[in-house]
């Protein structure tokens, strides 16, 4: 409906001005000729021409933005999901052993090794994945496939989110997916559903743990946390004013979960370029499976009592990590 009438308006303008434009030609320039000469003539006729391209190009450009709306937003579609903050209470994770996973990237046989080797799939035990599941790796759909057939928990990474941008430009027939997400135009609706629909944060009062892809931004409550930063933080800067600004690269300021000092303990991942980190009130679980690092999860056993457990990739599935990459 919108093409149509953005259609209709711009042939409408642009008929209006070139009648406009032969009016004046056949009106006034016989006159404006004879009195200024046949070369100013000519000029003006030139120049009303220039006039029409111009008047026609602005009026397309307008009428786009007023009556064009981009498929993905036609659709009413979004990547930010009904619930942005998940909490798993009592009910769910009491006298159950949590087992927390790192950054799989679509590692799918890594990741399974994992499971298996912390014996983790067991029904006395709650497995949470701390994003960045899907993408970069071998086998994204499987990785996606186990995560909705199992009684499992995720937040959303930045790479869910990129999944979820280019499944969204993909529902325009003219649009092309880059080589790397033409796994993309396999998915389908429910499965892209399932990567919308997860949070951004995971909280396990009983543990006194946050889990979030990235990280949190010293100094600012749950609710004031940006969803992007949630996603891509790694760095933090001071102001003047002494509070803490988020930075994606690793160059500028200081690691966020240095700076963190709770109340919750953060389990995050994201960070390959400074692979495992323990500080006191957080800690990263990103270990570079995908470049050929190892597959990381931690388990909370109850009374603060954590245990890693990990995996050596089985080989370097992208090229190495740089921090001026990100």
């Amino acid at each position: 409906m919108y093409i149509a009438m953005f259609g209709h308006y711009t042939a409408t303008v642009t008929f209006v001005v070139i009648v406009c434009l032969g009016f004046w030609s056949h009106r006034y320039l016989p006159a404006f000729m004879q009195f200024h000469g046949t070369k100013m003539g000519l000029v003006a006729l030139l120049a009303g021409s220039v006039a029409v391209t111009y008047l026609c190009s602005f009026a397309t450009k307008s009428l786009t933005r007023l009556f064009y709306t981009p498929p993905a937003q036609q659709n009413g579609l979004s990547r930010v999901p009904k619930v942005r903050h998940v909490v798993l209470d009592e009910s769910i994770v009491g006298g159950k052993r949590v087992f927390l996973v790192g950054d799989v990237h679509g590692c799918y046989d890594e990741m399974m090794e994992l499971l298996h080797k912390a014996d983790a799939m067991r029904e006395d035990t709650v497995v949470i994945f701390v994003g960045d599941m899907v993408n970069k790796g071998p086998k994204s759909w499987e990785v996606l496939d186990f995560l909705r057939r199992s009684k499992v928990y995720a937040v959303k990474g930045n790479h869910e989110d990129h999944v979820l941008r280019e499944y969204d430009n993909s529902r325009n027939p003219e649009y092309k997916l880059p080589q790397k997400y033409t796994w993309v135009g396999k998915l389908t609706n429910e499965e892209a559903e399932y990567l919308r629909e997860l949070p951004y944060t995971i909280s396990l009062p009983t543990f006194n743990i946050i889990v979030v892809h990235a990280g949190l931004v010293p100094g600012r409550s749950l609710e004031e946390q940006s969803d992007y930063e949630m996603m891509t933080v790694r760095n933090v800067v001071k102001t003047e004013e002494g509070k803490f600004e988020a930075r994606k690269r690793a160059t500028e300021g200081q690691p966020w979960a240095a700076e963190w000092t709770g109340p919750q303990h953060v389990v995050f991942g994201h960070d390959a370029i400074r692979r495992l980190q323990v500080y006191d009130h957080a800690t990263g679980l990103d270990t570079g499976c995908l470049y050929g690092g190892n597959l990381t999860g931690l388990f909370l056993l109850g009374e603060g009592e954590r245990k890693f457990v990990s995996v050596k990739s089985r080989q370097s599935y992208t090229s190495g990590v740089k921090v001026n990459q990100f």
